[in-house]
């Protein structure tokens, strides 16, 4: 990304990059180099490490129901954690893999320590400068932790949250600390109370996309309040988000350079992803390619179907030769994901909450607004629906589609597992082999990585 140009990067100064050398600490971290961050231009340099924005768990698409895996890739592959996902096996990590998912997390959160720890008794820059990167610090802090605990902990339920284990929680930049696991309710608590300090302290607008802004707040803890199943919460901050930012952007004016030879790059007027007119947070994996080559599931393209646009400019069955492509479901073309918190996710929550409480034509007012943009105007109709139940079972479906890519369908799995109306076996396609993922599965819950159990052995495992 162009920005990083202009950016000092703290990853070789101040980042708590895990370390190979042995060291017995809880995260096995180090800080490296010997500038120390001073002024304020220091912490706001840190405040837009790329880092928070680009460490998304790409692993996530593999555990999804929406993607399929040949069985000759996954026969040359069984010992990656990528496969292990994919299969829903109990543990992906063995003591000497470092898991990416939480080990750059957790050297999220120690910069964000840093900031809320030293940022109040610098001396220097304005109190504005000063409280826009504590907001900064306390919406990364946040987000690591939603990411963490909705990875590791079991999912929120108001009736076991306070027992129920969660992962460690450190407030203070400290190496030596080896903590124990928090509840979940605890972890909740702490993302809550930093998002409500982050929406009132960070600026109406963003300096560039690796700071954040207001709106970037209302729209995490939308996410943060669906994901407890606070519904009417969930909805009024993704609702005062939308307040601020609704663009949509329309699929209509995408086409492909040629047909007959479809691929990511050559389809015209194909946003960027850090310039995405939807964008309200920009997100990233740094495992973008993950998807590469692989197949749209026969179940997700039952939901999905090959007149949406989401569809056309995602999938085919011709590989980028032109040539028909030799694997039994359509391939998807994109070689990136997009993590964005953006506009459609909002409208989907608030489309959900209406739909619980039994609100139908508000519920379907935003699935049909998205849903105008998403198809060849030829193919598109309304949707309908008789009942609450129907509708909400139609913003999930939409969910399904619009979220594709962005690491959220595995955490919707783990949330309708508690619901009856979508508690289900899931199953591969694979004929060479049976993957399934019953309901109430303890592998809803990912291990905690063997090497920081090893590291730390206070830190309890989860069950299997």
């Amino acid at each position: 990304m162009r920005f990083s140009k202009n950016i000092k990067i703290f990853s070789l100064l101040w980042i708590a990059a895990i370390a190979t050398s042995g060291c017995q600490k809880f995260l096995d971290v180090t800080p490296k180099g010997k500038f120390i961050p001073k002024y304020i231009k220091d912490y706001e340099e840190l405040a837009s490490n790329p880092s928070y924005s680009s460490n998304g768990n790409a692993v996530l698409e593999r555990l999804s129901d929406n993607i399929y895996l040949s069985d000759a890739r996954i026969s040359t592959s069984l010992t990656q954690n990528t496969t292990k996902a994919y299969q829903w096996a109990p543990e992906l990590y063995v003591e000497t893999e470092t898991d990416g998912a939480w080990d750059p997390m957790y050297n999220n959160i120690y910069n964000a320590n840093i900031i809320i720890q030293d940022v109040e008794k610098l001396t220097d820059g304005t109190e504005l400068q000063r409280t826009q990167v504590l907001g900064d610090a306390f919406f990364n802090r946040a987000y690591a932790y939603w990411c963490l605990i909705n990875t590791y902990g079991k999912d929120y339920d108001a009736n076991t949250a306070a027992t129920d284990l969660g992962i460690p929680l450190i407030t203070i930049p400290d190496l030596e600390a080896k903590p124990s696991r928090a509840t979940v309710a605890e972890v909740y608590q702490l993302i809550l109370q930093d998002l409500l300090k982050a929406k009132d302290q960070l600026p109406a607008a963003a300096k560039n996309v690796y700071r954040n802004d207001k709106t970037a707040a209302l729209a995490l803890l939308a996410r943060v309040y669906q994901s407890m199943d606070n519904y009417p919460e969930a909805k009024k901050y993704a609702a005062e988000a939308l307040q601020l930012k609704n663009t949509l952007f329309d699929y209509n004016t995408l086409s492909f350079k040629d047909p007959l030879k479809p691929s990511a790059a050559g389809v015209n007027n194909r946003p960027v992803d850090y310039l995405h007119p939807e964008m309200i947070s920009y997100k990233a994996t740094s495992f973008g390619s993950i998807l590469t080559g692989l197949c749209v599931s026969p179940d997700f393209l039952s939901v999905l179907g090959t007149k949406d646009l989401r569809y056309v400019f995602n999938f085919s069955n011709l590989e980028s030769n032109g040539k028909p492509t030799t694997e039994l479901y359509a391939i998807y073309l994109r070689f990136d994901l997009s993590y964005n918190i953006a506009v459609p996710e909002m409208m989907l929550i608030v489309a959900e909450a209406e739909a619980r409480s039994g609100q139908i034509a508000p519920a379907l007012l935003q699935l049909n607004t998205l849903r105008k943009k998403r198809f060849k105007p030829a193919d598109y109709a309304d949707l309908t629906a008789a009942t609450a139940d129907d509708a909400l079972k139609l913003v999930i479906d939409e969910r399904r589609r619009e979220l594709f890519g962005k690491g959220l369908r595995w955490f919707d799995m783990r949330r309708l597992d508690s619901d009856p109306r979508f508690r289900k076996a899931y199953t591969r396609a694979n004929t060479g082999g049976t993957y399934k993922l019953e309901p109430g599965s303890p592998v809803f819950v990912q291990q905690i990585p063997p090497k920081v159990m090893l590291l730390n052995p206070g830190i309890l495992p989860n069950p299997r």
